[in-house]
């Protein structure tokens, strides 16, 4: 299959090693993060970096490292290593779905991790080949959740464990995190058209699965810079925080580019992506499954998902005063509208008042506060005594992005003199 690496945002290191904190008599026993480096062709020294880092992140936080790195992550060598993990960091390929290559869902390779084959020396110069034909392979959902059958295919069955794998078998409440893997976050890869907010959803529905359906707590995925070591690190120095709020604290996470939902495969579980681009043509470059509530040790506290504002909505009229059908008004009101967003064009030709009975706009003196998103007019003269006025506001006033104001008009009724 053709790369699926995010260049910008890569690093790795070379053998299956360890990085032992020693802990205190009588301590609790450190928590263990295992980094695994698949093969990415060139670009693996980089991953071996990258994991490096988050290595040295966990253990600075008090934690076990583990390293699977390639040449040597190989399935044997990797399920060895998961065995136990309370979070697990993959970097390398991501094979996920939906994707360009074909319309069904290969289970046994997507949603999972790509390896490599065999072990392999060091000095081998295809080594870190991510050639997948020949020394690389996709163990997908399937290999993790120990579900291969006979009818998988023979790259599966000859290297990721075949019908005798029994899947993997992280800690309870275990953490997953994908680092710089296409399609993890929901991203497309960089040579293909951005992913929308559907497809993107749908990627990391399937591949937070197989990790949320073995235990896991919460799956992450980021392509943000220096993404891997701080949630690593937050979570670790955190272990009564809502994985929800320590989603709100991932590098580089706006909510204002959030878009969350319900989970369909799994009860009350919650799937947050986000659109990292500049506009909201950008593609989608973090994510967050699991339940919000729900913390690294297991427990559940209060905790409330925040609410992502609407996208590319236009600009309404939160309140207004007087209000819409108001009696007994006063003959020298001060008429204001609140808007749901900052917006421009607020003059005395956009928010006009007039009697309903001639619809002649009156003179009147109309501003524009930003701070409080509020327009008023005032007007230059007295009303008449029980007289119906109206208020019309037009698309001449726009939110930021340009989407302007629907036509809004209400009416209101004055008392007498």
């Amino acid at each position: 299959m053709p790369n699926r690496v995010k260049v910008a945002l890569i690093t790795s290191l070379t053998i299956i090693s360890m990085l032992m904190v020693a802990a205190p008599v009588g301590a609790a026993t450190p928590k263990k993060v295992v980094i695994i480096v698949g093969p990415t062709g060139a670009q693996t020294a980089d991953y071996r970096s990258k994991g490096d880092a988050i290595a040295a992140a966990a253990v600075a936080a008090g934690a076990t490292a583990v390293k699977v790195y390639s040449p040597n992550a190989t399935w044997a060598n990797v399920k060895t290593a998961v065995n136990g993990a309370n979070i697990v960091v993959y970097l390398g390929h991501g094979n996920g779905y939906p994707n360009p290559y074909g319309t069904t869902e290969l289970v046994d390779r997507t949603n999972g991790w790509g390896l490599n084959r065999t072990v392999r020396s060091s000095t081998d110069p295809y080594g870190d080949s991510d050639d997948w034909s020949k020394y690389m392979v996709y163990c997908g959902e399937r290999v993790l959740r120990g579900m291969l059958t006979s009818s998988d295919d023979t790259a599966r069955l000859n290297y990721c464990g075949g019908t005798a794998n029994d899947g993997i078998t992280p800690a309870p409440n275990w953490v997953m995190i994908y680092n710089s893997a296409c399609y993890a976050p929901g991203a497309s890869e960089g040579w293909d058209t951005p992913a929308t907010e559907s497809v993107a959803m749908q990627r990391v529905r399937n591949y937070s699965y197989p990790g949320l359906a073995v235990g896991g707590g919460a799956y992450f995925s980021t392509d943000m810079h220096q993404g891997g070591p701080q949630l690593v690190d937050t979570i670790l120095r955190n272990p009564t925080m809502a994985f929800g709020a320590i989603a709100e604290r991932a590098n580089g996470y706006t909510l204002s580019r959030q878009r969350h939902f319900a989970h369909p495969d799994l009860s009350g579980t919650r799937i947050w992506i986000q659109n990292t681009g500049t506009s909201t043509s950008g593609d989608y470059f973090f994510a967050y499954a699991g339940k919000p509530a729900l913390t690294p040790s297991g427990t559940t506290v209060a905790y409330t998902e925040p609410v992502p504002p609407p996208v590319d909505q236009p600009p309404t009229v939160v309140a207004r005063q007087p209000a819409a059908s108001a009696t007994n008004v006063a003959l020298s009101p001060t008429v204001t509208a609140r808007f749901s967003e900052a917006v421009t064009g607020v003059s005395g030709s956009s928010m006009v008042l007039s009697k309903t009975s001639d619809l002649v706009g009156l003179s009147a003196t109309v501003s524009y506060d930003p701070a409080t998103l509020t327009a008023t007019l005032q007007p230059s003269a007295p009303l008449l005594p029980n007289t119906t006025y109206r208020v019309a506001m037009s698309g001449r006033i726009k939110d930021l992005t340009g989407h302007p104001l629907p036509w809004t008009t209400w009416n209101f009724t004055t008392g007498p003199s």
